[in-house]
């Protein structure tokens, strides 16, 4: 191994390795900083076919260190393999990264482990937790180490070439590029009431910041960071009043939510019509009650029916409702396939879900999962083409059947109205809310 930490050995070192393929682990100075605010301490690299060892350093107490924009100069044709490339992207956006954590999820359905720290960064952690930059303290050998540990275990279980599969393709772009550019917007807080409710979190400038992981088993990303369930927050409690416009009053925030998403999204897999002006909740309800016009109480009702059959199972009763008999057919015939093939694939991306994933799977979960990676894949191809937007307003919440964005007021509202037809192309309509909080949202139509 070989400590690189002069402009001219970093010189070399790119000169003589830029055609080969790498492996990258990062250490982040601070490492309990949202990484959109940390700067890069060490980067280990694995050089594959060479078989040689370099530990790079930008900041770092034991190192003369090299200026942290050299990190922009990593080679652009190679293959670079990133631990966490979500987190990565902060401080590097070479379209070359390909996640490593990512190919153990196409693997293995699960996600990679990160408990490689050595007992001396556990001692340092317990010691001096409070120390600003605590990475650039611990010993770069132990860094090293660790970067070793992740290189070892990448290699056991990367034994054939997933790369090269497109529906990873596809997922190593939008999912790390498309969650990396909400977390990194940051949720801006009004700092008295986020002490109150989350006294300890640490905000940053006025911003707290969420973290994705898309590495999980059910294909929906979770989004938990320093202590707070950003997919759960409490609608009840007043917490969501924390959360803030960062434009004053030159914006406010506006909540697009999906009506009955999870429906209309079975709609198109069975190729079932639903009237886009009505609530799916109402026209199935006309079913259950066998009425044109619903109480309230019938309403709520049938949406506790619905959620009960696409969740539980479907039961003979319901057979009779064209929706639910399309749907039990999916469902049959998915899980014979997934008996016969051992796999079924993601609607969009043609992800496979091995059977080998799952433990006590049965034919009503299958779908449920089938369905959330359909959710997850459609809600990326639509932040995509609102990340790509010229605008100056931040989309900086996803929860599966809503996007919450801090709008400028300079975007107009015709910007509303293209963030709502792209969310709801395909006949998915959205419900709006806009407040100056996120726990005083006023419903609102628009277009």
């Amino acid at each position: 191994m070989k400590i690189i930490e002069l402009q001219s050995d970093y010189d070399k070192f790119l000169s003589e390795n830029y055609m080969y393929d790498w492996l990258l682990v990062p250490t982040y100075s601070n490492g309990s900083y949202p990484v959109h605010i940390d700067t890069l301490s060490v980067l280990y690299v694995y050089v594959f076919l060479k078989d040689e060892e370099y530990m790079i350093a930008f900041n770092h107490t034991e190192a003369s260190n090299i200026p942290q924009e050299n990190v922009d100069r990593l080679p652009k044709t190679n293959r670079l393999y990133v631990h966490n490339k979500t987190r990565f992207l902060s401080v590097n956006q070479n379209d070359n990264l390909i996640d490593i954590d990512l190919a153990k999820y196409f693997e293995t359905n699960s996600a990679f482990e990160d408990d490689y720290d050595t007992p001396a960064h556990n001692w340092f952690t317990q010691n001096f937790r409070y120390y600003k930059n605590l990475n650039t303290i611990i010993p770069i050998l132990k860094h090293y180490e660790r970067g070793t540990n992740i290189r070892n275990s990448f290699l056991e279980y990367y034994t054939h070439d997933v790369k090269e599969h497109d529906a990873f393709i596809r997922y190593n772009d939008y999912f790390t590029r498309n969650f990396h550019a909400i977390a990194k917007n940051g949720l801006h807080v009004n700092p008295e009431v986020f002490r109150k409710y989350f006294l300890d979190t640490s905000c940053y400038n006025g911003y707290t910041y969420s973290e994705y992981n898309i590495y999980t088993s059910t294909g929906r990303p979770s989004n938990r960071f320093n202590g707070i369930n950003f997919a759960a927050l409490n609608k009840d409690n007043g917490c969501r009043a924390s959360f803030t416009s960062r434009f004053g009053e030159g914006g406010f925030l506006i909540n697009f939510d999906f009506d009955g998403y999870h429906i209309r999204l079975l709609s198109q897999l069975v190729n079932y019509d639903f009237p886009i002006d009505e609530s799916v909740h109402h026209h199935l309800g006309q079913y259950y009650f066998n009425k044109q016009q619903l109480s309230d109480s019938e309403y709520e009702e049938s949406k506790k029916i619905s959620f009960r059959l696409l969740y539980g199972g479907i039961t003979k009763e319901y057979l009779h409702i064209d929706f639910y008999k399309r749907i039990y057919d999916l469902t049959q015939l998915l899980w014979k396939s997934y008996n016969e093939m051992s796999y079924i694939e993601t609607p969009l991306f043609n992800r496979k879900l091995y059977k080998n994933f799952f433990k006590d799977m049965n034919a009503s979960k299958l779908l449920n999962y089938l369905l959330q990676s359909f959710e997850t894949e459609r809600n990326c191809l639509v932040l995509d083409k609102l990340n790509k937007k010229q605008m100056k307003s931040k989309i900086i919440l996803y929860t599966y059947d809503s996007f919450l964005i801090d709008f400028n007021k300079e975007d107009g509202a015709e910007t509303i109205t293209y963030i709502k037809e792209e969310m709801e192309s395909g006949k998915f309509p959205v419900k709006i809310e806009i407040g100056y909080d996120y726990q005083n949202m006023i419903p609102t139509k628009i277009g």
